[in-house]
């Protein structure tokens, strides 16, 4: 079976996008014109998304190394307005959090702890159920959180486009070394363009 395109957009929250935000990552902001092309493009064409949330207690021991972000259920922690849809499917990370179903939102969003998304322990069945697929990957940081949530995919033998238009880096050996590990293990650089013009020849085809 042909896999389908599916759009995985890491962690576009207020405290990582907004320079306002209390881990913001730097020229984040400037990203928003092109996530907003990918998911007005991913509505019209019926394109299902994935994004992954920060989702932190005010304890959480990772603020020893960061400063104090994405606590759960404050303004930082909410997605930014463009990579935000109504009605979307949030997926706590507990164990039964997630069952298929009857018919697929057009978001979910899988909450996490650690950088890599597919630590939440629901990430199998939501993939699982989403269908064969290969992923657009796009957000923020690269060196961390993209990086991580990437190289999961390709490991469990997923296809990877990693937007390079559409991702920002903590720091820019960061992210340059970022973008050659996933590229090294079997990821496709690609831009905005590339993305919405491929899909719109496959839809043709």
């Amino acid at each position: 079976m042909r896999a389908s395109l599916a759009f995985f957009d890491v962690d576009t929250q207020v405290d990582f996008m907004l320079p306002s935000g209390a881990l913001y990552v730097p020229g984040a902001v400037e990203i928003i014109p092109n996530l907003k092309k990918l998911f007005d493009f991913a509505r019209a064409r019926g394109i299902p998304v994935l994004s992954s949330a920060d989702a932190h207690p005010p304890d959480d021991p990772s603020f020893r190394e960061w400063p104090p972000h994405c606590v759960t259920g404050t303004p930082g922690q909410r997605r930014i307005p463009a990579t935000q849809w109504e009605g979307a499917m949030i997926v706590p990370n507990r164990a039964g959090a997630f069952s298929a179903p009857s018919e697929w939102p057009r978001q979910i969003i899988i909450a996490k702890q650690e950088y890599d998304a597919t630590t939440n322990v629901n990430f199998d069945a939501i993939v699982a159920a989403l269908g064969p697929s290969r992923f657009a990957v796009f957000g923020v940081a690269t060196d961390y959180c993209v990086q991580s949530t990437a190289l999961s995919l390709l490991r469990r033998g997923y296809q990877v486009d990693l937007v390079s238009d559409a991702i920002r880096a903590i720091t820019e050996e960061g992210g340059r070394n970022a973008v050659e590990k996933v590229v090294a293990a079997g990821g496709r650089l690609v831009t905005t363009e590339v993305v919405c013009a491929e899909a719109a020849s496959a839809d043709r085809a």
